[in-house]
């Protein structure tokens, strides 16, 4: 049955989830949700959806998922099809609707779920922020530019440019813990 559950799910996708991305999107999260005043009940939800909002992933082939180099339209469309797939895995699992939605709507501008509208600002940011072997990091400001134009919410940006703005983060995610994030 676990070989069953592995195969359906492209189990080995959720290894190419880096954990310090998705790590430091939660802590981006958190410390957006803390500057906007959020209660720690609220924090803790956010943190989960954090923690699995590219949970959809594991439902896509690997072949694409993995694949070196550009990928087609189909291609595209079908790995842009991993936030509904997570939304779907999340409310299944039984997890609550903000956590659902989160995994949904963390691509989308137009969200009105200001817990997804976070989510999205820091996975965005954690990207830019994160040096890959296709990529340098970018700056603060970079990355802020990138959020601007992909439509984030002024609210969010103004906490995230009043938590980091002003100084070096070089470990967003010291002290982090995924057992405090997950349970």
């Amino acid at each position: 049955m676990k070989d069953k559950v592995k195969e359906v799910l492209h189990y080995d996708n959720l290894k190419t989830i880096k954990y310090t991305h998705l790590a430091t999107t939660i802590a981006y999260a958190k410390a957006i949700g803390e500057e906007l005043g959020y209660t720690q009940e609220q924090l803790h939800v956010m943190e989960v959806g954090a923690a699995l909002h590219d949970i959809g992933k594991s439902l896509i082939p690997s072949e694409i998922l993995n694949k070196k180099g550009r990928l087609d339209d189909e291609e595209r469309r079908i790995v842009n099809l991993h936030s509904v797939l997570g939304y779907e895995i999340l409310k299944s699992a039984g997890f609550g609707v903000n956590v659902a939605e989160i995994a949904r709507d963390h691509h989308n501008p137009s969200s009105r779920n200001p817990m997804a509208q976070i989510v999205r600002a820091a996975d965005i940011y954690s990207a830019m922020r994160e040096e890959r072997s296709y990529k340098k990091a970018k700056s603060h400001e970079e990355a802020m530019e990138v959020l601007r134009s992909a439509r984030v919410p002024q609210k969010i940006l103004n906490a995230l440019d009043k938590k980091y703005g002003k100084k070096t983060v070089t470990n967003p995610i010291q002290g982090f813990s995924t057992q405090a994030a997950i349970a």
